[in-house]
């Protein structure tokens, strides 16, 4: 038996603050109990109208009170064990199988990098050995992916939904 969110669909549902900006993705029985007791209203994608029934669909929902906090505040608290969890706990170089135990700058501080989403991944202590204090070109290394922040994948998901709605 499933646990938890998994049994009810995690990420049914998007949820975007009072500024129609994506927060997180919620299941489909949280989004229905915020719903129901008036903390949400459910949104039409094409048109952005509130309203309490669930005839066109249960995918997007807005919390009138609320507002998303900034990508800068998720780098808070344990940045590195959030970026490993991110990445899987892999590697990023290209070639390398091993499993990443520290965080890597790809372009680093003293080359005018910054401690942010898009400039941090999860590397094994010989490849960031390796690539020192280099930019993984001049190191002559390369990321299997680049680097996103903790949202992309919801605000990605949000595009598309907007996309399907205003072609139907």
């Amino acid at each position: 038996m499933l646990k938890g969110r998994d049994r009810h669909g995690l990420g049914d549902v998007i949820a975007v603050d009072r500024n129609y900006v994506p927060m997180q993705e919620v299941s489909r029985r949280r989004a229905l109990c915020a719903v129901v007791s008036g903390r949400a209203h459910v949104l039409n994608p094409a048109t952005f109208e509130r309203h309490r029934n669930f005839e066109s669909g249960l995918e997007l929902i807005i919390f009138p009170q609320a507002q998303a906090c900034s990508d800068s505040k998720l780098l808070l608290g344990r940045l590195e064990r959030r970026v490993l969890r991110r990445d899987h706990y892999t590697c990023q170089y290209v070639g390398c199988q091993r499993k990443a135990t520290t965080v890597d700058h790809v372009v680093p501080l003293c080359q005018g990098g910054s401690t942010t989403w898009q400039n941090l991944v999860g590397c094994c202590l010989p490849c960031n050995q390796t690539k020192g204090g280099r930019t993984p070109e001049q190191a002559g290394m390369t990321l299997k992916a680049l680097p996103k922040g903790p949202r992309a994948h919801l605000f990605e998901r949000f595009e598309e939904l907007l996309r399907r709605a205003s072609a139907a």
